[in-house]
């Protein structure tokens, strides 16, 4: 997988976050953690990851104004963004994907299917 196995994962949920950092961290990915969209939105700057998966209901700034964020910043721009939604809300994943999101995973969802989007991507 060499250098393209960063994951930035931004969820304020500490049990959601644990959840799937360890499980992607389980299949070789190295995951940084993000509580919030602004932390994700610094940490997506200084780390350059491979892919970002945000939640959208976060404290401080949502993870709609967070992919909005990233890809309208020239040095993230180019960074894959997955959504992360509980009730598949469709208005906030549309406005996602218009901000330029490349999909939605809703929560809970089987480690089969995270792991087939995940390897989609990167």
């Amino acid at each position: 997988m060499g250098l393209h196995n960063k994951i930035l994962i931004a969820d304020d949920d500490a049990e959601m976050l644990e959840t799937l950092a360890s499980m992607l961290e389980a299949e070789g990915y190295q995951i940084i953690r993000a509580e919030n969209g602004e932390e994700a939105v610094e940490l997506a700057r200084k780390e350059l990851p491979s892919l970002i998966m945000t939640d959208i209901h976060m404290p401080v700034m949502d993870g709609l104004k967070a992919c909005k964020a990233i890809k309208t910043d020239k040095v993230t721009k180019g960074i894959p963004v997955v959504m992360l939604t509980v009730e598949g809300s469709i208005n906030e994943i549309q406005q996602a994907i218009g901000y330029g999101a490349k999909t939605y995973i809703t929560k809970p969802s089987s480690k089969a299917e995270i792991l087939k989007v995940v390897k989609s991507i990167i």
